[in-house]
C-alpha cells in the first residue's frame, strides 16, 4: 500500500480546513445519531489501532462540531451534503469527481459549491487527518477524526444526496427533520454494526463517490414511506413514526452501520498514510488551577483528583462529574453519556479534551480510571454569599450560610435565594439529587455546600448541592409561620 497520494485540488485544500469551535446539538442525522457513527467506528478497527479507541469518548462527544460551526462559518452548510440530482451527468454515470471541472462546466448555471461539497470534503478531512497524524498532532487528530465522522455519516444520508432534500419540491414538507432525527431517535436502540475490519482505501474521493448512488436510491422510498404514513397519522404521532420505521427502518439500519464501516476504513486510511505512527501515552498529569483552555482551543489533558460530585447525581442522563485537585479548584467532566459508578471521595486520574465553554473550564468525551474509593473528600471554601457570585469559585466545591430570601419549586428543581447580608447567592437544587427541601422555609437559615456553578440563561452564578449533607438547616422558624409560608413571597431583589 502506497504512504503518500497525489496533491488535492485548491477547493479540496479549501474544504479540509477547519474551524474548530463548540459542540452543540446537531441537525444533520441527530447528535445522538452522530455519537452512535463515531462510537461504533472503533468496534472496525484492527489491533493495531488499540491506542486509538482510548480516545473514543471524546471523538463521540465531538461528533456534531461540524454542524455547530454553521452558525459562524458559511462555508460549512454545503460541507454536509451534495445534491447530485443537479447534475444531469449523475443519471449518465459520466459525472466528473474533479471539483474545478465541475465549477468550469457547470458555473454558468449553478453554484457549484452550494450544491454541496461533502464527497470532497470527505477526502479532504482524510487526507489533513492523515498529516496531523504523522506530525504527532494527536489533539487536533481525534477532532478531525470526529469531523470525518460527521461528514461521512451525512453522505450516507438519503436526503443529503438530492435537491428535494426537504420533500419541498413533491409536497412532503418537514420529511427531513422527520426522518433523520424524529424517527431515528426513536428506533436508535434498534441500530447495529456489522463485525468486518476496516480496509485500506486507496482513494478515499473515488470510494465516497461509489457510494453515493446507493444512498441517493433510497430518496424516493422515504418520500413514499412519509405519503403513506401521513394518510394514516397526518398529525405525525407515534403511529406516523411506527410506520415510517416499518418501511425504511432496514435501509437505514444499513447506511449508519456502513456509516460507521467507512468511517473506521477512513481512520486506517489515513493511519497507514502517515505511516503508522505509534499512539502516545497520557500526558503528563496537570493542576486544575493551571489549565487555561480558550474557547476555540482544544487539547488533550490529563488531571487528577477527588470527585465532589458523582456521576447521575446533578444529571441522570448525561455524565456530568465534578472534581477537585490539591490547587482548590476543580473543574466539570461532561459527556452525553452517562458513565456510572463514579462516586463522591473516588480518586480519579481523568484523560479528556479541555475546552472553555463559555468561560467554564471543561474536559470533554473523558477517560476516568478510578485509582481510589472513600478518598477523603476536599473540604469547601467557606465564602459569604456575596463572594459565592464571583466566577473564580466555578466548578470548586464552596459552602455558604445564609437566611432563605426567596424559594421557588418547580418539577426539575428548586430555587432557593441565600442572603448573609453580603448580597444573596442562588442555591438551585435539581430534583436528581433527591434532597429533601420539605421542611425548609422562608426565613430558615441554612448551611449549603456544592459546587459553584453559572447559569447561562440568566448570565449568574449559583452553588449547586448534590448531596442531603449539604444542605443544613440552622435555625427553625416558628411551625405556624412554617406552614403558611412554604415557597411564597415576591421574587428578592438583589
Amino acid at each position: 500500500m502506497t504512504a503518500s497520494r497525489s496533491r488535492r485540488s485548491y477547493w479540496a485544500a479549501v474544504i479540509s480546513v477547519v474551524i474548530f469551535s463548540l459542540p452543540a446539538v446537531s441537525w444533520a442525522w441527530g447528535g445522538r445519531v452522530h455519537r452512535w457513527v463515531n462510537e461504533k467506528a472503533f468496534q472496525h478497527l484492527p489491533m493495531e489501532m488499540a491506542g486509538f479507541e482510548r480516545w473514543s469518548r471524546i471523538i463521540a462527544a465531538h461528533a456534531s462540531d461540524a454542524d455547530a460551526r454553521k452558525a459562524t462559518d458559511p462555508l460549512e452548510g454545503p460541507r454536509h451534503w451534495i445534491d447530485i440530482d443537479n447534475y444531469p451527468e449523475f443519471y449518465a454515470g459520466s459525472l466528473s469527481h474533479d471539483l474545478d471541472s465541475l465549477r468550469a462546466q457547470h458555473s454558468h448555471h449553478l453554484d457549484v459549491y452550494g450544491n454541496g461539497v461533502v464527497p470532497w470534503t470527505i477526502a479532504g478531512v482524510t487526507e489533513s487527518l492523515s498529516v496531523v497524524m504523522a506530525g504527532g498532532e494527536w489533539s487536533q487528530a481525534v477532532l478531525l477524526a470526529a469531523d470525518l465522522g460527521h461528514y461521512v455519516a451525512d453522505c450516507h444520508q438519503p436526503l443529503h444526496t438530492t435537491a428535494n432534500y426537504d420533500g419541498q419540491l413533491t409536497g412532503h414538507d418537514g420529511v427531513h427533520l422527520r426522518y433523520e432525527i424524529h424517527m431515528v431517535e426513536r428506533y436508535l436502540a434498534q441500530l447495529r454494526p456489522d463485525s468486518s475490519l476496516a480496509v485500506y482505501i486507496e482513494d478515499p474521493l473515488e470510494h465516497i463517490f461509489a457510494t453515493i448512488p446507493g444512498t441517493w436510491m433510497y430518496v424516493d422510498s422515504i418520500l413514499n414511506a412519509d405519503r403513506q404514513a401521513r394518510k394514516r397519522s397526518p398529525t405525525y404521532s407515534a403511529e406516523y413514526y411506527r410506520i415510517m420505521w416499518e418501511k425504511t427502518g432496514p435501509f437505514t439500519i444499513g447506511q449508519l452501520g456502513q456509516s460507521a464501516r467507512v468511517l473506521a476504513d477512513l481512520w486506517y486510511t489515513a493511519w497507514v498514510d502517515a505511516g503508522q505512527p505509534e499512539f502516545p501515552p497520557p500526558a503528563e498529569v496537570e493542576v486544575i488551577a493551571n489549565l487555561e483552555p480558550g474557547p476555540e482551543t482544544f487539547d488533550l489533558v490529563t488531571v487528577q483528583g477527588v470527585v465532589t460530585m458523582g456521576s447521575g447525581v446533578l444529571d441522570d442522563q448525561r455524565m456530568k462529574v465534578y472534581i477537585q485537585d490539591q490547587s482548590g479548584r476543580g473543574i466539570l467532566l461532561f459527556d452525553h453519556r452517562l458513565q456510572e459508578g463514579i462516586s463522591r471521595g473516588d480518586l480519579v486520574r481523568v484523560e479528556g479534551m479541555a475546552q472553555d465553554y463559555h468561560g467554564l473550564k471543561e474536559i470533554i468525551g473523558p477517560s476516568v480510571t478510578v485509582l481510589e474509593r472513600g478518598h477523603p473528600s476536599p473540604s469547601p471554601q467557606v465564602l459569604s454569599t456575596g463572594e459565592a457570585k464571583d466566577s473564580r469559585w466555578d466548578n470548586t466545591l464552596i459552602s455558604v450560610r445564609g437566611k432563605v430570601v426567596f424559594a421557588l419549586e418547580d418539577e426539575s428543581w428548586t430555587r432557593l435565594h441565600l442572603d448573609d447580608g453580603s448580597g444573596a447567592v442562588v442555591v438551585l437544587v435539581r430534583s436528581e439529587t433527591g434532597i429533601d427541601l420539605d421542611s425548609v422555609r422562608e426565613g430558615d437559615v441554612l448551611t449549603v455546600s456544592g459546587v459553584g456553578a453559572y447559569l447561562m440563561e440568566e448570565g449568574s452564578r449559583a452553588i449547586m448541592p448534590g448531596y442531603d449533607d449539604q444542605v443544613l438547616r440552622d435555625e427553625v422558624v416558628g411551625e405556624a409561620k412554617r406552614k403558611d409560608s412554604k415557597f411564597q413571597g415576591a421574587p428578592y431583589s438583589h
